[in-house]
């Protein structure tokens, strides 16, 4: 696609590894696992009883008191993302016009966890004994609306539920209303957190692994759940460059596409993940040879990992072993519809930094699996080109681009 070339200009990140961007990064590059026990609601009886989940507490003083009462905890996450990527930026500092500023956010449970104990309550004792507090936010769209209302955001206001894809179907969104000059700059990414129901239904599947995910490993038996946030800050690359913001990458490419080929599992060859990497490198208009990393879906589960390194065969031909790929997902978990987005976010940080965080707790790779895995330890490496797909239930796909400048 043609248009306006898209700076990322500005990243926040809240992880179970950390609730900064620096300390995620750092605990990334350590290796280390934000994986554990869970505390947000009983799990007993579960298959699986551990996950990616955010220290809640550590954030509760950047908040007014009636701001953590009644926001819910996607919403916290993703108004703290948002501040430190605005602050990364500058963004505000540099007189946009706020009615050019759009906020473009993937969602997937919202308030789902304080919701289902307005539904419990009402169920065993009545209506009346039920706080309407916990149902006020039940919309996925109220993280968008908090930000733009906390930053005076007036441009345009998206919110994407597409699954697991839902975060980088939302970054590629806003760059192309940046591409056609709808925007100037807008607020990117996704947040999402822990519920009964997301969590005990993966458990149904029986995707959930009782102990840390090891994503295309020969030993993988699932995914482990996660929470948390991540926001880009895109703008248009001259206006970037202008006013002398640092430019983590370009976002060079995206696409989006639906396997439908199975409600929750993945068409087996691969063919739908090699469409949608081969459709975002075309957008960038960047060729195959010139990709030197790929982010990872990666979710540890047999089916996807397998079916997800066939489409990179498909794509890389024989270049597929030695493309270094990643999944963050050992270390925080699969973090719905905010996950898309802290890849991206992963994603730019290793283009501009020139290294790539590992997948852990890795042994050996099935060799249906036959990938370049960054394995247990950061690597060093050149980055001119990376590449971050994202393979959601009901077959959503996507995939975006991200260049060095």
């Amino acid at each position: 696609m043609t248009g306006n070339r898209v700076a990322i200009t500005g990243i926040g990140i809240v992880t179970a590894l950390g609730v900064t961007r620096e300390e995620t990064w750092a605990r990334m590059l350590e290796g280390a696992c934000g994986i554990g026990p869970v505390s947000a609601f009983d799990v007993g009886g579960f298959r699986s009883q551990i996950a990616g989940e955010v220290a809640v507490a550590t954030l509760k003083d950047r908040f007014l008191p009636w701001e953590w009462r009644r926001w819910s905890r996607a919403d916290r996450f993703g108004v703290v993302a948002a501040d430190e990527a605005m602050r990364d930026s500058a963004l505000l500092a540099s007189a946009v016009d706020p009615r050019r500023v759009g906020v473009i956010l993937g969602a997937g449970t919202a308030d789902l966890i304080r919701n289902e104990t307005y539904f419990f309550t009402t169920l065993t004792d009545g209506i009346d004994r039920a706080r309407p507090s916990d149902a006020w936010n039940h919309f996925s769209s109220t993280p968008g609306d908090v930000i733009a209302h906390r930053f005076g955001l007036e441009g345009q206001r998206v919110c994407v539920v597409a699954a697991c894809s839902s975060g980088t179907i939302a970054i590629g969104q806003a760059a192309d209303s940046i591409r056609i000059g709808r925007l100037d700059a807008a607020v990117a990414g996704g947040t999402d957190a822990l519920a009964r129901l997301t969590y005990s239904g993966f458990n149904a599947l029986r995707l959930m692994d009782p102990a840390p995910c090891r994503p295309f490993d020969r030993s993988r038996s699932g995914m482990n759940i996660g929470e948390g946030a991540a926001i880009l800050i895109l703008e248009e690359m001259k206006r970037a460059r202008r006013r002398g913001a640092h430019i983590y990458g370009e976002l060079a490419g995206h696409s989006a596409g639906c396997e439908a080929f199975h409600p929750t599992a993945p068409e087996p060859d691969g063919l739908p993940v090699a469409a949608v990497v081969r459709a975002a490198l075309a957008d960038a208009g960047i060729d195959v040879d010139r990709v030197d990393h790929v982010n990872a879906h990666g979710t540890a589960t047999p089916q996807n990992d397998r079916a997800e390194a066939k489409g990179f065969h498909a794509v890389f031909g024989g270049r597929a072993a030695r493309v270094p790929v990643t999944s963050l997902k050992s270390m925080i978990g699969h973090c719905l519809g905010a996950a898309g987005a802290i890849e991206a976010a992963i994603l730019a940080i290793s283009v501009d930094r020139q290294v790539i965080p590992p997948t852990i707790n890795h042994s050996v790779t099935d060799p249906d699996c036959a990938v370049d895995v960054v394995a247990n330890d950061a690597r060093a490496t050149r980055i001119r080109v990376g590449v971050s797909t994202s393979l959601a239930f009901g077959g959503n796909d996507s995939a975006l681009v991200v260049s060095a400048v």
